[in-house]
């Protein structure tokens, strides 16, 4: 049909221009998906065209993919060199290639009365980021948990405070925000100290009249949603400083949590499973990340079973991601690739597109790890599409904080890592760092830590070099296990460029900040 459209209009002396904006109204898409389409080209077929004519820089249908997502969250925006090749790939103008973009200047100014600045993150080199508006109730929470069986006795300690709560404090805000940047070895030991010395203070809500039950019926709505909050500010925490100062108060709520479960009315019952599903999930994955490999398998049981029980896929297909990560690690990738397909089947039959989203996420990732590229390939183009369809101004489930467009760029690089596409990986890289949120220092720390491992393949050392110094520097307050063994397999193959002073300075920054109480393990590098 598209080409017979084309082929009628050229017959009537119609340019690709007007032959493009006929495709964009008739099919309803982009102006540079339109210009492609009038020619009868496949995104292959023009960066075939382009490679023809532009040898020295070749591009592959994923740069296609890229430049006509945009201005899209999964997109890539289009250089101005870049659009001036493709309107001469299409004989067209480069303003016919932003046609479907807005007009801003179409639009009346709001009266100053009505103009209202976004909230945005503290620290940010550009004042800030943009922030999600805030939730003004919390979320329902997808599932309950198995009910605990005898002999089942998880680790137990004490609980740290919330680092939302924390950084208000008077006094403590200047040892989170420090001049030099947490290079200083009294950050982390103050961070740590205060994990302690804050640890009644998180529990506190749940030891409260209305929040621990001391007789059946005393489990009400607030308390409930009250737990669900603290549950948030826990993986917030979690997502800041890592798991080894977040975990103990995460064994302590749930310790509670099985005494509310059990004392829960029916019309509560889900809800309170629901919370405790989504911490026993939390707590697997901060086992994982400090190389508990057991625990983790522990708490994801749990949550699974919570889960099913609770009905409720969304957070079933989370959890299943999860395993599947857990089984990628140990080596056994076809338990993974099963854990990871079961994953997006039980995304489908949930309501959340974020969990579409983040399941096709896992398993580009195992299938990256398992060597079966295309499957990888094709499993993003899935995620990127899921992601487009989600309304990031809409609040999703308080566990859907961490995901976004910085998650899907990092897991991008992380698979062309894996699948030994370096520059491909170091670009995605790149893109992840642009758009994540600085407080979320291990999500930061990996992404470097991993670009550093791409750009050492294609020979930028001191690139490499810089990255994995900044990752380093992270890790000393969000460090873990897993962690550390990314920036090990860094250091490890920087290996032949040990004689460079630029290696031996690293080597220098990242003994010191070893030496720093919570820092990661740089030790081992097991095999992924």
């Amino acid at each position: 049909m598209q080409a017979q459209l084309a082929d009628q209009m050229r017959a009537t002396d119609h340019s690709w221009a007007e032959i493009g904006r006929e495709f964009q109204r008739r099919f309803h898409v982009s102006a540079r998906v339109a210009l492609r389409q009038a020619r009868g080209w496949t995104q292959p077929e023009a960066a075939e065209r382009w490679n023809r004519r532009w040898p020295d820089d070749p591009k592959t249908f994923k740069n296609f993919s890229y430049w006509e997502a945009w201005p899209s969250s999964t997109g890539y925006a289009p250089s101005l060199e870049v659009l001036d090749r493709l309107a001469q790939l299409y004989e067209c103008s480069v303003a016919d290639l932003l046609s479907d973009l807005h007009d801003y200047g179409a639009k009346q100014r709001p009266a100053l009365s009505q103009i209202r600045e976004p909230a945005r993150s503290p620290g940010h080199p550009s004042g800030g980021v943009l922030l999600p508006p805030p939730r003004s109730t919390p979320q329902p929470y997808a599932l309950t948990a198995a009910d605990p069986r005898p002999g089942d006795v998880p680790p137990t300690g004490y609980p740290v405070d919330l680092l939302s709560t924390v950084s208000k404090v008077p006094g403590i805000s200047s040892l989170i925000n420090v001049p030099d940047g947490g290079n200083s070895l009294s950050r982390r030991s103050a961070l740590l100290n205060l994990s302690s010395l804050f640890a009644v203070a998180a529990a506190a809500p749940l030891a409260a009249d209305k929040a621990l039950p001391d007789q059946v019926g005393r489990v009400d709505e607030g308390m409930v949603a009250n737990t669900g909050l603290i549950v948030g500010g826990l993986r917030q925490q979690n997502a800041a400083l890592g798991p080894s100062a977040t975990v103990q108060t995460g064994l302590a709520m749930r310790a509670m949590m099985e005494s509310v479960v059990k004392d829960a009315p029916a019309g509560l019952t889900g809800r309170a499973w629901v919370v405790y599903g989504d911490l026993s999930h939390l707590i697997g994955w901060m086992m994982f990340n400090m190389g508990q490999d057991e625990l983790a398998h522990f708490y994801y049981e749990d949550a699974r079973k919570a889960a099913y029980r609770a009905d409720d896929y969304e957070l079933a297909a989370n959890i299943l991601a999860a395993q599947a990560h857990l089984s990628m690690t140990a080596g056994d990738h076809v338990a993974a690739v099963d854990r990871a397909q079961a994953a997006e089947e039980a995304a489908k039959r949930s309501a959340s597109r974020h969990a579409r989203a983040y399941t096709a996420d896992m398993t580009a990732r195992v299938y990256a790890a398992a060597g079966q590229g295309a499957r990888s390939l094709a499993a993003l183009e899935r995620e990127r599409k899921q992601m487009q369809r989600i309304d990031w101004a809409e609040p999703a489930a308080e566990r859907w904080g961490f995901y976004g467009p910085a998650f899907y760029w990092a897991r991008e690089s992380e698979c062309h890592l894996l699948l030994g596409h370096p520059v491909e990986a170091a670009d995605a890289g790149a893109l992840a760092q642009q758009r994540f949120n600085p407080a979320y220092l291990h999500n930061n720390a990996m992404t470097l830590a991993r670009r550093a491992q791409a750009q050492v393949q294609f020979g930028d050392v001191p690139a490499a070099c810089q990255a994995l110094s900044e990752a380093a520097r992270m890790a000393t307050v969000a460090g873990s296990r897993r962690l550390g063994i990314e920036m090990g397999r860094a250091r490890e193959q920087l290996t032949p460029y040990e004689g460079d002073p630029i290696v031996q300075a690293l080597d220098s920054r990242m003994a010191r900040y070893r030496n720093q109480p919570g820092a990661a393990d740089l030790g081992s590098t097991p095999p992924l």
